[in-house]
């Protein structure tokens, strides 16, 4: 009888944290094994390999993002929607699962993202890219700014809300809450400030009528 699914994702969990914690390098198949509550030997019968398992962790946390973001897509009525909902998906994420940041930050640092150059790949061809045409769309119809390289727009977007977690040690200190960063509350309201940060920068403003100079 083949071992059950709630076994994998007891492995996936347990290796998505200590992968975080120690790095790749530093986290052996027997530590998995015993955070996950298994037999390490088990591992090897959903991955072939540390390697693969590894992918398999950051596959699923990139498949996720990209899965949320397409629904909020699809689901949202305006371009306002679209930008806040794909701003509360990466919130949310990233409050449900604090270690999370800490991995993103260790494959970027340690591996120059070299696990996940084709998962970022499908990212760039998918949410990214509808995100960029939404923002050149909304340029054209004059209801956002047309002064910003829809790009540069789309990575400002998104940008917020994984570095207020990816550097939540340095923002709990500028915050004043300490090197354990902020409480849940404070980067969940931090999540909705970003969309209105987004929201805001990218608005086109109503032309205003010039200033009449003071008089000497």
């Amino acid at each position: 009888m083949p071992p059950d699914v709630d076994s994998r994702t007891a492995i996936l969990d347990a290796a998505e944290r200590l992968f975080a914690e120690r790095g790749y390098a530093a986290t052996t198949i027997k530590q998995i094994g015993t955070a996950a509550g298994v037999n390490s030997a088990l591992l090897y019968y959903y991955f072939a390999d540390k390697e693969r398992l590894y992918h398999d962790v950051l596959q699923r946390l990139l498949g996720t993002l990209m899965a949320e973001g397409e629904r909020v897509f699809a689901a949202a009525r305006s371009r306002e929607e679209a930008i806040r909902g794909l701003v509360r998906v990466q919130g949310e994420l990233m409050v449900s699962k604090p270690h999370v940041p800490r991995l993103i930050a260790r494959e970027l640092v340690d591996h120059k993202a070299a696990h996940v150059s084709g998962l970022m790949a499908q990212l760039a061809a998918g949410v990214f890219k509808r995100l960029c045409e939404m923002i050149r769309e909304g340029q054209d119809s004059g209801e956002l700014r047309d002064d910003l390289d829809p790009q540069f727009a789309a990575v400002s977007t998104i940008a917020q809300v994984v570095y207020f977690h990816i550097a939540r040690p340095a923002v709990g200190i500028l915050l004043g809450h300490g090197t354990d960063g902020p409480p849940e509350a404070v980067a969940r309201a931090y999540t909705v400030h970003a969309a209105d940060f987004a929201i805001a920068a990218l608005s086109a403003q109503p032309a205003r009528a010039p200033r009449k100079r003071r008089k000497p």
